[in-house]
């Protein structure tokens, strides 16, 4: 696989309401396959020095296009929100470690924090099309730019909102946000999703695989319950970045080895995917 500074194309660039978070579609032919858990390095302006790293939220190929879904949080993204269709950006991937396949017979739980989301519906969508049975939850307390819709509870899962498109795909999905909001759990993701494993049979439990990607300190949360709990699974770090292809050795974080040492690794190329219980979490978190 080369890495290289390649042109894309602004196709879409959709902002929900709010204006706080958006999606958009760039056309960069030559990137070829992008896989769940990878990320690229978007230039955001030629007198803004470093590029800016997101998590790929779909990848086509043979269109060659790929979907990003972005905050608005600072100088960088606040240029991305007005890019136009026919615009055209430098950008850096396929960056980054991806995702392991699950172990065969699980039942894979994603559990996403904002655009944490990005990487895990992207895996979702992969895993639903190989029939593996997967669940996502998602805590946002912003405004999202994708369809949702309303659905009743199912087995363990309660009535609540849920992605439009990943419940199309037969993948069950819920949100969740502090806030009171129509539809929503009330409270922590974390909560919506114990609660959720806590209704299904030791049997069930048993094949449970997580993944999770989001904030630093609800990632520790989950890893910490599922280490009391016998689960495993995979993290994927979120981290700031400069080069994205570890020259600068700017984003590392502490990763505990087999034999007892912790050793630092650079969430670009050795990560962003971990195993869960191999993050330092005391420190990341």
């Amino acid at each position: 696989m080369t890495i290289r500074y390649l042109s894309a194309q602004v196709v879409a660039n959709r902002l929900c309401a709010a204006r706080q978070t958006g999606w958009m579609r760039l056309a960069v032919p030559a990137l070829g396959e992008v896989v769940p858990g990878q990320f690229v390095q978007l230039t955001c302006g030629d007198d803004l020095t470093l590029p800016r790293p997101f998590s790929v939220l779909a990848c086509d190929a043979a269109a060659g296009t790929i979907e990003l879904f972005y905050r608005v949080v600072g100088e960088g993204t606040r240029r991305m929100a007005a890019w136009q269709p026919g615009e055209e950006h430098a950008l850096l991937g396929p960056l980054g470690r991806p995702f392991s396949q699950p172990p065969a017979g699980s039942r894979v739980l994603l559990v996403a924090g904002g655009v944490g989301l990005a990487p895990l519906d992207f895996l979702a969508r992969s895993l639903a099309a190989r029939g593996q049975e997967t669940v996502l939850f998602m805590g946002t307390e912003g405004e999202l730019p994708f369809p949702l819709q309303p659905e009743s509870a199912v087995d363990a899962l309660p009535a609540g909102i849920a992605l439009q498109s990943l419940q199309r795909l037969g993948v069950a999905n819920r949100l969740a946000s502090l806030r009171e909001r129509p539809g929503f759990f009330r409270g922590l993701v974390t909560d919506l999703a114990i609660g959720y494993v806590q209704q299904l049979s030791l049997e069930e439990r048993a094949r449970l695989w997580l993944v999770t990607c989001g904030p630093m300190a609800m990632m520790a949360a989950l890893a910490r319950w599922a280490a009391t709990e016998g689960v495993p699974g995979e993290a994927s770090l979120e981290a700031h970045m400069a080069c994205g292809y570890g020259v600068c050795v700017g984003c590392v974080t502490g990763i505990h080895q087999a034999e007892g040492h912790r050793l630092y690794r650079r969430v670009c190329v050795d990560g962003p995917v971990f195993a869960l219980q191999a993050v330092d979490w005391q420190q990341a978190g």
